[in-house]
């Protein structure tokens, strides 16, 4: 029998205020929500432990090359979906993967260093597993809004003011390879993002004051993107879907920007590749709810030509993320592999 879980209209503001600021402290918190620091940190530890919510960080800026982010649409053997998923969720290149309807079965969300590592991840890697049929590759030109930046929306204008007062001051963007420290830094906050200072000068082996440091310059620099998520079963938005839009060249990014602003959308990219240019991901109160979205798009947007649609049946991995039949957390694989560090170090 399938465990049934909720979250309450305190634990779901809890979620939104770490949403917000994923390393905001108990005190803020606690103070923000009119409750005690300790009852929020508990319940908070309860959430994680039922793998309902987490915190992660994946990559920001270039750090020695610039990231390639690409989706690729997997079609697949009669009955060898799941078995190629199984295949695809321990590689670190591929962040999600999600069991789709329509012509595909797959949808994977693919981080290489540069083009040609895309090229032989497609042909090699990829072709390489029993059960893949083809695959539609869509290479991402440019992000307009991503996971990390999608809200519940549980908290009024004064709270959620008040949780981002509490991010680190933002600093010119800044590049290059990252230093020893830093990559030990961001390997433990890939476990947990909310780790505290002195628990991460232990992985480092630095202090608590170095890794505090260290670890907000990365931050307030645009290094890392830390992030907050729930189980999508229990955030109020259970339906996530996929579009595969069409728009003018000379409107594309006026509509992006647009877009990207509603409050169902969760990223939004324009991409090379076919016909579209502009991949939508959406996350809905109900699967009847991808209709009302398609004619609001078709009624606010001009020239937008919807070409496809794909609702998600589950997500089997997300940004790195392994999770659960129920939408969980199980485990995690790093985004960054550590032969890049050693590659880096060498």
């Amino acid at each position: 029998m399938q465990e049934s879980f909720t979250l309450d209209e305190l634990e779901l503001q809890l979620v939104n205020a770490i949403q917000l600021n994923p390393r905001a402290s108990w005190n803020l918190i606690g103070s923000v929500l009119g409750v005690d620091p300790v009852t929020a940190a508990r319940r908070w530890e309860r959430l994680t432990a039922l793998g309902l919510v987490w915190t992660s960080v994946y990559p920001g800026t270039p750090w020695e090359w610039d990231l390639v982010g690409a989706n690729i649409y997997v079609r697949c053997a009669a009955g060898k979906a799941g078995a190629v998923a199984e295949a695809l969720r321990a590689d670190h290149r591929v962040a999600t993967i999600e069991h789709i309807t329509g012509e595909g079965d797959l949808s994977l969300t693919v981080f290489t260093p540069n083009l040609a590592e895309l090229s032989s991840y497609v042909l090699t890697s990829l072709g390489s597993i029993r059960g893949v049929r083809d695959c539609r590759t869509h290479v991402l030109t440019a992000v307009y809004t991503e996971g990390s930046r999608w809200r519940l929306r549980t908290l009024d204008a004064a709270q959620r003011d008040r949780i981002l007062a509490s991010r680190p001051a933002t600093e010119p963007k800044t590049s290059g390879p990252l230093s020893e420290v830093d990559q030990k830094l961001y390997a433990a906050l890939e476990l947990d993002a909310r780790a505290g200072f002195t628990e991460l000068g232990v992985a480092a082996g630095v202090s608590t004051s170095t890794a505090r440091r260290r670890v907000n310059a990365m931050l307030a620099g645009g290094r890392v993107v830390t992030r907050c998520e729930v189980a999508q079963p229990v955030s109020g938005w259970p339906i996530s879907a996929s579009l595969w839009c069409r728009v003018r060249p000379a409107d594309l990014d006026r509509v992006a920007t647009q877009v990207a602003r509603l409050p169902e959308t969760r990223s939004c990219s324009s991409v090379t590749g076919g016909r579209a240019n502009l991949l939508l991901s959406v996350w809905l109160r109900s699967a009847a709810d991808i209709h009302r979205l398609e004619a609001s798009l078709a009624d606010q947007v001009d020239d937008l030509e919807i070409l496809d649609v794909a609702l998600s049946l589950r997500h089997v991995k997300r940004m790195g993320r392994l999770l659960d039949e129920h939408g969980r957390a199980v485990g995690v694989v790093p985004m960054v592999a550590p032969e890049t560090w050693s590659a880096d170090n060498s």
